[in-house]
Parts: structure tokens; sequence; C-alpha cells
């Protein structure tokens, strides 16, 4: 009994003097300077999750002279293998690269003969890639009381042909995320 009141006694001390504090005295406001304004997701393709929603996957960056061409190649290569045990894509197998031309207003994505119809989910897939290769996002802090936020760049115009099909502005069914 003597030594279970010992043991008590002892990690009541313990306990008293880890609540205490270390001996730090408080400190006022430290200035650090502007705050973090997170990550830009640059290079990024859209695969589908469980529901049927885009969701966005990071890709390395890799030195390209048409970053649209190289973020469509990457969405065309499909999910890695551990990236498919919960994401999927609309876009058929084997579907051959596109012939992409890129100027300051509009992005043409024209697919070759022998390409079949794209359904909207996969159109959608790859208009979001395409405008997120063209302008990356980035979490944009709120301005400060009393100013006015920045302008937001508008993306191009994404224009998704397959044969026989003249091209037309591709319809984006939601947001892309």
């Amino acid at each position: 009994m003597r030594r279970r009141a010992g043991a008590l006694t002892v990690t009541a001390a313990a306990l008293l003097c880890l609540s205490s504090g270390c001996g730090v005295p408080p400190s006022g406001v430290v200035e650090v300077g502007e705050p973090a304004t997170g990550m830009t997701l640059s290079k990024a393709v859209y695969f589908l999750n469980a529901e049927s929603s885009l969701h966005a996957v990071a890709r390395p960056e890799i030195p390209d002279t048409n970053p649209v061409a190289a973020a469509v190649r990457e969405l065309l290569a499909g999910p890695t293998p551990t990236e498919s045990e919960y994401l999927t894509t609309a876009l058929p197998p084997d579907l051959p690269q596109p012939e992409i031309t890129v100027d300051t207003a509009t992005i043409l994505i024209r697919f070759p003969k022998g390409t079949p119809r794209l359904t909207p989910a996969a159109l959608h897939q790859l208009t979001c890639t395409t405008t997120l290769a063209t302008h990356p996002t980035r979490p944009r802090p709120a301005p400060p009381s009393g100013a006015a936020a920045a302008p937001r760049q508008t993306p191009p115009t994404i224009h998704i042909t397959t044969p026989n099909t003249p091209p037309q502005p591709t319809p984006t069914p939601a947001p892309c995320p």
C-alpha cells in the first residue's frame, strides 16, 4: 500500500511539473513577414473518382515547349497502378495523341481519323486538364480590407474535335475543381 501511495505521489509530482510549463517566459508578437500563399498546382491531370467527379492528380514537371501537349499525353496515359485503385478515366483505351494548336485565346485539340466519339465526362477531363496546363491554379490570399481583388485571367476557349465533326467550343458541364 505504501509503495502504491509513493508511486501516486511521484506521478502527481511529475504531472504537476509538466503542466507548469518549461520555464520559457511568454513573448510578444513576432513579425515574420507576408503570409504563405500556398503551392501552385501547375502540372496535373484530371481523373474520375468513385462518384464520377473530377479529381486533380499532380504530375512531375517535365520540360516541354508545349505544356498542353505534355498534359494531354499524361492524361491519355491514364492513372498509375496506385491511382487506378481509386480513380478511373472516361477516355477510351488507346486513344491516339491529338494534334494540338495553342494561341493566346484558343486551344484546338484535333483527334485523328478512327477516334471514337468522346463522352461528356471524357471531354470534361480533357477540358480541365488543358485549362490547368495553361492557367495553373494558385491559392489567392484575400485582399486587404477595402481593397479590390485582383482580376482573374480568362482561360482560353478550348475546341476538341474528332474526325468528321466541325470544331465547336467544348462546353464544360461543371467548373473544374
